[in-house]
């Protein structure tokens, strides 16, 4: 009996070891604890994968941010390329030209001259004013002591040399004899009425040679050493006749004690009338004169753009010639560079060209 309670005990004993194995292979427990460590081990190989990915991502970054010559230069490639392409359709596009004809620019008042060689004339400016000239005035008197029986002439007649301009009566003989004028002039002053008593010291007649004139200027003490006998000299007024260029007749060797002031005088030619004793003029006495290569007239020289320029014909176009201005006396400039001598140029009606310039600029697009 009892070997055969070993025996089945034995059997059982086999069975139950394969049993123990199988069921210690299906126990839930353990099998999750399986699975979580599974789960585990996966999701820590993601981790290390993602790190290594963004490992490599932010190397790649750095590598960018650490080479900002690389991007510069990728940058200043697009910049060139935009800009090349902006600088040839510039170049593409063509220059505003001005080819007005010479004959149009004449119509609308315009001037051409040809560069040349001239004088430059440093000037003052000095007050005047027009006198009497002294030299052709004569005063009329009786030569006795007279009655004055016969008045034939006035103020403001003009009258002959050897004309009667009065009859007298002597106050002792009582015979008549005439007051003539002594030159060819104007009565600019009558001083007898009929039947008045003369003697041989009272006036009757003040009778003036009008075609020629005295314009006497004030030399200011600055000025006297300056002003000689022969310089040029422009005498004008802001009223009145034209001006006219004349020369230094005159030249007082003493100054006012008075004003300190020198006389300075032109012998003016007043054949038409025009001047009038007591008018004021604006002397400008040239007291230098300077030869210079190329001289144009102040007109010529326009603003453009800031820059002095002058249009100088080139073939069949104007071109607006920037140039360098030197001495000057009102009138005309010296031209340093810029324009040489032969070339042809505008004296009148630069402003002409010059608004077609800019109207043509604005039409090219060329107005920046």
């Amino acid at each position: 009996m009892n070997k055969l309670l070993n025996l089945v005990l034995g059997c059982l004993l086999l069975v139950a070891q394969p049993l123990q194995g199988v069921l210690a292979a299906t126990d839930p427990k353990k099998e999750t604890q399986a699975t979580h460590a599974r789960e585990n081990a996966s999701h820590q190989h993601a981790a290390e994968e993602s790190d290594a990915e963004a490992q490599d991502s932010e190397g790649a970054h750095s590598e960018e941010e650490g080479n900002p010559a690389a991007e510069e230069v990728g940058h200043a490639d697009h910049a060139e390329e935009v800009q090349g392409e902006g600088h040839e359709s510039h170049e593409d596009s063509e220059e505003p030209v001005l080819t007005l004809s010479a004959d149009l620019l004449r119509d609308l008042g315009g001037e051409i001259a040809v560069a040349d060689a001239g004088v430059i004339r440093q000037q003052v400016s000095l007050p005047g004013e027009i006198q009497l000239n002294k030299e052709a005035v004569t005063h009329i008197s009786p030569r006795f002591a007279a009655k004055i029986v016969e008045v034939r002439a006035k103020t403001g007649d003009k009258v002959s040399a050897g004309q009667t301009l009065a009859v007298a009566e002597s106050s002792e003989t009582l015979a008549r004899f005439s007051l003539q004028s002594l030159i060819s002039g104007v009565v600019i002053d009558r001083e007898v009425t009929l039947g008045e008593h003369l003697s041989p010291s009272d006036t009757a007649f003040v009778v003036a040679d009008m075609s020629t004139l005295w314009a006497d200027i004030a030399l200011y003490p600055r000025q006297v050493p300056l002003v000689k006998v022969g310089q040029s000299v422009r005498l004008s007024t802001n009223y009145g006749p034209e001006a006219v260029d004349a020369r230094i007749d005159y030249v007082s060797p003493s100054v006012d004690e008075r004003t300190r002031t020198g006389l300075a005088r032109v012998f003016l030619s007043n054949e038409n009338q025009a001047w009038k004793p007591g008018m004021f003029v604006q002397s400008d006495i040239a007291i230098g004169e300077y030869p210079v290569d190329v001289v144009v007239p102040e007109s010529a020289i326009i603003d453009l753009e800031g820059q002095t320029t002058i249009f100088v014909k080139e073939g069949e176009r104007w071109e607006p010639r920037p140039v360098t201005v030197g001495r000057d006396d009102g009138k005309m400039a010296e031209i340093l560079s810029g324009l040489q001598p032969g070339e042809s140029y505008v004296i009148q009606g630069g402003f002409v060209l010059k608004a077609q310039l800019q109207k043509n600029e604005f039409e090219s697009g060329h107005n920046h």
